[in-house]
C-alpha cells in the first residue's frame, strides 16, 4: 500500500471520528459522505497501482495518463494578414475635423 492510499484512509478515519462530535444530522451526513469519498479514492488508487504493468511505475498523482488515442496537438492559428497593398482599418479614430474650414 502506498503512502497516498494510507493518507486517503487516514482522512476517512478523521471524518468518521468527527462524526461522533457533531449533533447536527446534516453535518454528520456530510462527514460520512466525505469519508466514503476518501475510501473510494483509496480503492481507486489501489486498483490503478495493481493495473500498472510490473516494473513500470504508476504515473504521478497530479498528471493523469494521456488518453490512448490522443490526436497530435495542432499548431496555433495565426491572425489573418491583409492582402498586399491593402492597409488594415485604423484601430482608433482620429480627432474630428470641422466640415467648414471657416468655422475653426
Amino acid at each position: 500500500m502506498t503512502e497516498l492510499v494510507k493518507r486517503y484512509r487516514r482522512n476517512a478515519e478523521k471524518c468518521l471520528r468527527l462524526v461522533q462530535s457533531f449533533n447536527d444530522l446534516e453535518a454528520k451526513r456530510s462527514l460520512l459522505t466525505m469519508a466514503n469519498a476518501w475510501l473510494a479514492l483509496a480503492a481507486q488508487r489501489e486498483k490503478y497501482i495493481e493495473a500498472a504493468l510490473p516494473g513500470e511505475p504508476a504515473s504521478p498523482i497530479n498528471e493523469p495518463p494521456p488518453p490512448p488515442h490522443e490526436p497530435p496537438a495542432l499548431p496555433p492559428i495565426d491572425e489573418p494578414k491583409p492582402p498586399p497593398g491593402k492597409e488594415p482599418p485604423p484601430q482608433r479614430l482620429g480627432a474630428a475635423e470641422p466640415d467648414d474650414p471657416m468655422q475653426s
